[in-house]
């Protein structure tokens, strides 16, 4: 009967067109949260870990090293550096955001990864997480690996050049492949907008920000403490 054609177009059904879409996204969106999982996870306990054993371990404040004394001078002070705080979550949820439009090879997805999660990593250090890896500690990064002359890094640096690295070979691997066949677009394979899914990751980014901006604002209140373990208190 006429009245019970599907509305999905000729020969497609909505399954068709919208479930295989899905289920990328779906992947894609389960691979990106477990390697936040991990990466967030493994750089906490092994901070926690070396504040308590490494007598090398420090808190910086100044953010990296490369960036110059004036500019480390603007993250470790209060004010400025809550707002350098709140933009770097603003590029880190920009960042998550930008990772998810469309499909990612596996390798973009993880070099991405690595580089957003260590950095929310070291920004959680900033906004009071350090309170629990290192109690006592003023705001800041907890550092332990020694990375040349006096300064320090830690995993979540580490894994950060990592996935510098493999973004890097994912975009000279796109390079040469440029010239190849293409593939073909066939119909269906676009993914029909939605409003309401719009609208929700808007919201969640919202919230996120919100969040971060209270944190920022709480931990520039509350920056004194110790910058090594063996500092007095």
């Amino acid at each position: 009967m006429a009245g019970s054609e599907s509305t999905s177009g000729p020969g497609h059904s909505r399954a068709d067109v919208d479930g295989p879409a899905d289920v990328g996204g779906a992947r894609q969106r389960w691979l990106l949260i477990a390697v936040f999982t991990a990466v967030i996870g493994v750089d906490q306990a092994v901070k926690w870990l070396a504040w308590r054993r490494f007598d090398e371990s420090l808190i910086n404040g100044g953010g990296y090293i490369l960036l110059g004394r004036v500019i480390r001078s603007w993250f470790a002070a209060p004010a400025s550096g809550a707002v350098a705080d709140v933009l770097g979550g603003v590029l880190v949820v920009l960042g998550i955001g930008r990772l998810l439009q469309g499909r990612r090879p596996p390798c973009v997805l993880i070099g991405g990864g690595l580089v957003l999660a260590g950095s929310l990593s070291n920004l959680l250090d900033r906004l009071g997480m350090h309170n629990l890896t290192a109690p006592g500690s003023a705001r800041g990064v907890v550092d332990f690996l020694p990375s040349g002359g006096s300064s320090r890094c830690n995993v979540a640096d580490v894994l950060i050049v990592l996935g510098i690295l493999l973004l890097g070979y994912a975009s000279v691997r796109r390079r040469l492949a440029a010239d190849g066949p293409r593939g073909r677009t066939g119909p269906g394979s676009e993914v029909r907008s939605d409003e309401a899914h719009r609208r929700r990751p808007r919201i969640l980014a919202l919230i996120i920000l919100l969040a971060v901006i209270t944190l920022a604002v709480t931990s520039a209140m509350n920056h004194e403490g110790v910058y090594a373990p063996t500092s007095p208190a």
